[in-house]
């Protein structure tokens, strides 16, 4: 299961070792303690990478970048582009900055569309050739952006779920499922993962709709293994949401999440 990749996903391995970067992969460190303007994620000159509120769609997520971060390439015509993929979408460039830039802190305001993880990136390049990347040694920066309305199923052994938001018909919903309440299934085959887990869905008792909550990054799934959520268009309410879950590999294994056979029900409005 290799989904097809952007062309400009393979560029990220070329970043070289001569330039400065991180001593190992840096997360994210999050505040979501309400702001006054939007929700801001501040990559600073010293590795770091802070979030100050709650990113989310139909919201604008701000962006401050310290050029210092890529400090090489600054010949004729240089520029720092940053690159955005949420829930393993579309590559999307924005443009960051340049030699028109006053001092050395970027910004950009980002209209976010989907939620889920969103991934972040950023390359300096001039009309010399030169490159380098602020890559996160290749696994990006990862944050979290909430989409409403969204139902939440937690970790085992709560075994709980939350929705937030009005499950309303015509809206998106937005699933996340957390894919170790059910971790058996999970069959290797030559260092390749050769299971899934899906949910499933029917709308009013309608047809049931499989959308899988996992997917790979890179040729080595084995550690680039992802989980994803699942989004529902919901019909003009009103309605009855019926979800259920299910892992299964190649030797034939299944496992099911089903509130035992009852099927989680949540009602459209």
């Amino acid at each position: 299961m290799k989904p097809l990749m952007s062309a400009l996903l393979p560029v990220l391995c070329l970043a070289s070792a001569a330039f400065a970067s991180p001593p190992a992969p840096v997360a994210v460190q999050a505040s979501v303690a309400p702001l006054s303007g939007p929700a801001t994620l501040t990559f600073a000159a010293d590795w770091s990478v802070t979030l100050s509120g709650q990113a989310q769609t139909d919201a604008i997520l701000a962006i401050v970048y310290d050029t210092t971060r890529l400090p090489v390439c600054r010949g004729a015509g240089w520029s720092i582009t940053g690159y955005m993929m949420t829930s393993r979408g579309p590559v999307v460039g924005f443009p960051l900055a340049n030699a028109a830039t006053v001092g050395t802190q970027a910004q950009m305001l980002l209209e976010l569309w989907q939620g889920g993880t969103l991934e972040l990136w950023f390359h300096n390049a001039d009309s010399t050739g030169c490159s380098q990347w602020d890559s996160n040694l290749q696994y990006n920066f990862h944050t979290w952006v909430k989409q409403l309305p969204m139902i939440s199923f937690h970790p085992a052994p709560a075994w709980t779920y939350s929705v937030e938001g009005v499950v309303q018909g015509g809206r998106m919903l937005m699933v996340d499922y957390d894919i170790g309440r059910i971790g058996r299934c999970r069959a290797m085959y030559m260092n390749y993962k050769t299971w899934d887990t899906a949910a499933y869905y029917r709308i009013n008792g309608g047809p049931v709709t499989q959308v899988s909550l996992t997917t790979s990054w890179g040729d080595q799934n084995l550690q680039y293994w992802r989980q994803v959520p699942a989004f529902i268009p919901l019909p003009a309410g009103p309605g009855t949401l019926e979800l259920w879950f299910g892992s299964s590999d190649r030797q034939g294994c299944q496992q099911w999440d089903t509130r035992y056979g009852q099927n989680y029900v949540f009602a459209i409005q």
